[in-house]
């Protein structure tokens, strides 16, 4: 039996040092891949983000731990599950329209998708794939889908956020540019940043008159700018609220406002980089007010006018009257001939009144059933608050005559009652007629109606009148300047 013999390669000492080396370097390349392949099996399991290997009908080859957590494999694996099942909505079409747009060498970056939790949860999803062809157990042409599923809840919420934020936005440029409030931004010398449309309206400027004009030139009369300056530079430090300005339209008007100023600061710094002025229109308000002040100073005035008169009335009435019945029943007869005009002018707002329709009041309640015995013609203007007083206490006192003892106290009587205005004088003549009647006798002494008549009546208007007894029938002028009796003359 042979033995056996143990065959030595001799191999040149370069030779073998070459060997040696290359060995070695083998052995470290052999560590070395193994090494990176343990890295990167650590990074694809532990990263921060959801990694997949998909194949191009959608079955998960691969998935790291982040993936598995969120598809509910915790503790398994989902190799072998269908992806495409894991995306809401049309997911087998989402994916097939994904694998064919990556066959095209077309990117697929950032695509925004709704993932399925194991928990039923809904996860909105960002995600990238690429396509790799030539990998070991793939399907059709070696190829695979890799692909990372990044968590879109920050980034949806912070674009919600935005979504909401510049809605509120949009909301509040809108409530703004068609606020009813004439609405303005100045930089701190005072120029026109930006305008609402009710600027223009209001104060009737033109947009290209607005922008990068000084406010204070545009609307602010010249003896408020220097006032409208300091409150510009309060401004700029802190709010001012509602205080009542006087404006100017380019046409000239003046309008009152309530102006309220306030700083807009950068948000970054704090800084002021401009000021918003806010003019909300009080002409209305501002008008009521000093016509109610007007009003209240008109009744103080008139208040004490109406109390002389009645205090006239009486004793004067007192004066003619024959018996305490006498005297009541013309004191109350003359009270409400004083009420009825003052009736007319409050309602009226103490304006005036047409001297047809005082003649219409002061004389129906007398001849309700005979009023068109009193025939009205001439010149029927509006009268003032004095006058309508002065020719109401004589119509009725004329009426009260004309009832009792003249024209109007037979059923063949009548009246006519003219009102002339001659242009050339500028006088207003009131003219009484009466006929028909009984015939007149001249009274043996002037009663309290005579006295108003001849006495009271012109000397309140400044006029003149003329009280006569014919015969055929009573007959009474007054006459008067028209700047004394006309609305918008004296009252």
């Amino acid at each position: 039996m042979r033995r056996s013999q143990k065959v030595v390669c001799v191999v040149p000492g370069n030779r073998a040092k070459k060997l040696r080396r290359a060995h070695r370097a083998e052995k470290k390349t052999k560590s070395r891949m193994i090494h990176s392949g343990l890295i990167e099996a650590d990074l694809f399991e532990l990263a921060p983000c959801g990694l997949a290997i998909v194949a191009p009908n959608g079955q998960i080859m691969r998935a790291n731990q982040l993936l598995r957590e969120w598809i509910g494999f915790r503790g398994g694996a989902p190799e072998g599950q269908n992806l495409a099942s894991m995306l809401v909505g049309e997911g087998a079409a989402f994916f097939a329209s994904l694998v064919d747009s990556l066959r095209q060498d077309e990117p697929a970056e950032e695509v925004f998708a709704l993932l399925q939790r194991g928990n039923g949860a809904i996860l909105p999803v960002y995600l990238n794939a690429v396509l790799r062809r030539g990998a070991s157990g793939a399907g059709r042409g070696g190829e695979m889908v890799h692909i990372s599923f990044i968590s879109a809840w920050r980034r949806t919420e912070y674009e919600a956020e935005l979504r909401r934020g510049k809605r509120a936005a949009e909301q509040l440029a809108s409530i703004v540019s068609h606020s009813s409030d004439a609405i303005v931004s100045v930089d701190k010398g005072g120029r026109i940043l930006n305008a609402n449309f009710a600027f223009s309206d209001i104060f009737q400027f033109d947009r290209a008159e607005v922008l990068g004009a000084r406010l204070s030139e545009l609307i602010v009369p010249d003896q408020y700018r220097e006032q409208f300056e300091k409150k510009l530079r309060r401004a700029a430090q802190r709010p001012i609220k509602g205080e009542i300005v006087r404006r100017r339209r380019k046409d000239g008007i003046f309008l009152d406002f309530s102006l309220s100023l306030a700083p807009i600061r950068d948000e970054s710094t704090g800084e002021t980089v401009a000021i918003s002025a806010i003019y909300r229109d009080v002409t209305a308000l501002t008008r009521a007010a000093e016509h109610i002040e007007f009003l209240l100073r008109e009744v103080n005035h008139r208040s004490k006018n109406m109390l002389a008169v009645v205090q006239a009335v009486a004793r004067q009435t007192a004066r003619f009257a024959d018996s305490p019945e006498a005297f009541t029943d013309g004191f109350m007869a003359r009270l409400a001939a004083i009420g009825a005009s003052h009736d007319m002018l409050v309602s009226r707002d103490w304006r005036g009144v047409q001297v047809e329709e005082l003649t219409r009041i002061q004389c129906c309640e007398l001849i309700e059933s005979e009023e068109s015995r009193i025939v009205v013609s001439g010149d029927l203007i509006e009268i003032n608050p004095r006058a309508a007083e002065t020719y109401g206490l004589a119509l009725h006192e004329l009426a009260t005559n004309a009832v009792k003892y003249g024209a109007l106290s037979t059923t063949d009587g009548w009246v006519e009652l003219t009102f002339a205005l001659d242009p050339d004088s500028q006088t207003y003549r009131f003219s009484w007629r009466e006929q028909g009647g009984p015939p007149v006798d001249p009274p043996e002494r002037n009663g309290f109606g005579a006295c108003v008549l001849t006495r009271t009546a012109p000397q309140s208007i400044n006029g003149e009148s003329c009280l006569e007894f014919p015969q055929e029938g009573l007959t009474y002028t007054l006459s008067a300047p028209l700047s004394q009796v006309a609305m918008g003359g004296m009252e």
